[in-house]
């Protein structure tokens, strides 16, 4: 047994749940999973390791989302931009935006899956306690 316990052991930092919903957005290479609580960003690839370096999966509590800002694609990404207390808004547009850890870039074909995002995130804000 080594110090941190038997290494040969498989233990999963990023259950699922049987009530999540996930989310991939290829032209982003982010895995997004949404459930009851949290709606949690995952990203993967090159370019998400050079513009936000590896930072594993991002948990929002649902609850706490204050705000969102969507930009709808056309000749660049569209992007939804999750607001909450300590987060900070961007205001550079897509080129920060895509830079943000809050944010979720996409294109024009995975439009039906940021609608649904989108509509989770507003029934959050609205049901806040």
């Amino acid at each position: 047994m080594g110090l941190f316990g038997d290494s040969k052991q498989v233990i999963n930092l990023f259950p699922e749940s049987s009530d999540e919903k996930t989310f991939y957005i290829k032209s982003s290479k982010t895995t997004v999973r949404l459930d009851a609580n949290f709606i949690r960003i995952a990203r993967g690839g090159a370019i998400n390791t050079i513009l936000q370096g590896l930072d594993g999966e991002k948990s929002i509590l649902l609850r706490e989302i204050t705000a969102y800002q969507l930009k709808e694609p056309g000749l660049t990404v569209g992007y939804l931009q999750i607001n909450y207390p300590g987060s900070q808004d961007t205001k550079g547009g897509v080129t920060d935006a895509v830079k943000d850890e809050n944010t979720i870039s996409f294109i024009k074909t995975e439009k039906e899956d940021i609608l649904q995002l989108k509509i989770a995130i507003e029934n959050a804000i609205i049901n806040k306690h």
